[in-house]
């Protein structure tokens, strides 16, 4: 990843005063000190500018910089960051990797902008593969078997043990081959009990920045 022209690509949509979060990811971790360098670098004083954590790791690591911990309840994101698995030609994403799916949605659906980070590879026309699912614990089996009806679905596992949301949850990834409709799948899967949210992200994202042999911008907007 050719990481100073995202940088560079990136720090041209955040300005002074605003409101910023990056998605939960050990991509998005590491991409926090290179922003608040970044901001050092463009004159931006650090502590002007707001960080709203979608994770515990990630309020972390954005102490230890010196970006101010803002609350999603007090405020509106300005601008959010996502580095996603996979992302199709309409801006919508799947993202598998995360501490919290219902966190990141609330982040992308709040966003003035947000701005997903994909590579080259994994820019298509229709999504596909593994959708993650995050699920209540409780009766976590009635809910697996109903979500197989969609694909094949597995419990996610850490070695030995379900993996869990660090809002306490379990995650259901459900392997399909082809979806018909994305609304459709995110309405049917959220009228299963249990389930409370999903990896797949319709129509949520502004701005697509794609990483492989060269970097580009794809925007809804003429403006890039």
């Amino acid at each position: 990843m050719q990481e100073n022209h995202i940088e560079n690509l990136i720090i041209r949509y955040i300005k002074d005063k605003d409101v910023v979060s990056i998605g939960s990811s050990l991509l998005g971790e590491k991409f926090i000190k290179k922003l608040a360098l970044s901001l050092e670098e463009k004159h931006i004083p650090i502590d002007s500018i707001e960080f709203v954590p979608t994770s515990m790791r990630n309020a972390a690591v954005a102490s230890s910089v010196g970006l101010p911990i803002a609350d999603i309840n007090e405020t509106e994101v300005d601008v959010a960051i996502e580095f996603v698995d996979m992302v199709d030609d309409n801006y919508n994403f799947v993202k598998r990797n995360s501490s919290s799916f219902v966190r990141d949605k609330m982040i992308s659906q709040s966003a003035g902008i947000l701005i997903v980070i994909a590579d080259e590879e994994n820019y298509v026309k229709k999504l596909l593969g593994k959708i993650p699912f995050e699920i209540a614990t409780f009766g976590w089996k009635r809910t697996l078997n109903q979500l197989d009806a969609l694909g094949t679905a597995r419990r996610r596992m850490n070695g030995e043990v379900p993996f869990k949301t660090e809002t306490g949850h379990y995650v259901i990834d459900v392997k399909i081959d082809k979806i018909f409709s994305y609304e459709d799948l995110e309405f049917e899967s959220k009228q299963i009990p249990g389930v409370l949210e999903t990896g797949l992200f319709v129509g949520f994202a502004d701005k697509i920045i794609l990483h492989g042999k060269k970097i580009q911008l794809l925007s809804r907007t003429e403006f890039k």
